[in-house]
């Protein structure tokens, strides 16, 4: 991964891993992947199904939900906060991922304000702090599913 930055002890953000970089994780101690690419991307070595084979045969758990060119849905932003709630809630570790790391920041930004009960206003200004800026679409996604669900 060219890309990987925590944002939490138990929360790191990257971009595309490698076969190489999902055994790295597990000796690192993480515990589970989200993988919010869609199938067929391009610069993707892993398609969503294959890197799930890869990560489970880590001893890993796994989520994909395809972000981007479709608004969030309900059910697919709650299963990957869910998701990271709930591994990255004891000593795991969770890596959220994308092409680039700015969907992944994106649904991380969403999944702290729920967790913490931000608003929108507050999520974009906590999220800057933390490192989790989020521009142009991607911030209408945030602050669209936020006023909605939130």
């Amino acid at each position: 991964m060219h890309f990987e930055r925590p944002i939490t002890g138990n929360i790191t953000l990257g971009d595309q891993p490698t076969e190489d970089d999902l055994a790295r994780l597990k000796r690192e101690g993480y515990v589970g992947v989200v993988n919010l690419r869609n199938p067929g991307e391009p610069e993707q070595p892993l398609g969503p199904v294959e890197e799930g084979e890869k990560v489970r045969g880590e001893g890993m758990e796994y989520l994909h939900y395809g972000v981007g060119g479709a608004p969030l849905s309900e059910p697919g932003v709650t299963s990957v906060c869910d998701f990271v709630d709930r591994l990255a809630g004891g000593t795991g570790k969770v890596l959220v991922h994308c092409r680039k790391g700015g969907r992944a920041m994106a649904l991380a930004l969403i999944q702290q304000a729920r967790a913490h009960g931000w608003k929108p206003e507050e999520a974009i200004a906590r999220g800057k702090a933390m490192g989790l800026e989020v521009d142009g679409g991607l911030r209408m996604l945030v602050e669209g599913y936020l006023s909605q669900h939130c």
